[in-house]
């Protein structure tokens, strides 16, 4: 990725954060993410198999009876899902874009890093 598109993925994200994630600094914004994600993980990972994946997170997102700040999050994870699930290589059993809880860890300490 070069520079231009990681400075414009960082504007959508401080843009996003700033939008749509409760009141705090972007750094508690992001924890309230990845905790709400480490909960919810064993609802959001429909079919059980270890990972969330994108069909999941997009069947939840588009479920009416999800609320909006969930959706927010979720949408969160559907535009991080790639950075997200390379955050950790499980190996061969791996699923393609399968975000595991190693990965939401991984990442978001990663993130918060380079926040702070």
């Amino acid at each position: 990725m070069n520079q231009e598109v990681d400075t414009e993925k960082d504007d959508f994200e401080n843009a996003w954060v700033s939008n749509y994630v409760p009141k705090g600094t972007a750094a508690d914004a992001i924890t309230q993410i990845k905790d709400w994600a480490y909960k919810a993980f064993d609802s959001l990972d429909l079919d059980h198999n270890g990972y969330i994946e994108k069909h999941e997170l997009e069947e939840i997102l588009k479920a009416e009876a999800t609320p909006a700040r969930e959706k927010s999050f979720i949408t969160f994870l559907l535009n991080n899902q790639v950075a997200i699930a390379d955050s950790v290589h499980e190996g061969t059993t791996s699923v393609d874009g399968g975000i595991t809880r190693m990965d939401l860890e991984a990442y978001f300490k990663l993130v918060l890093q380079m926040m702070s």
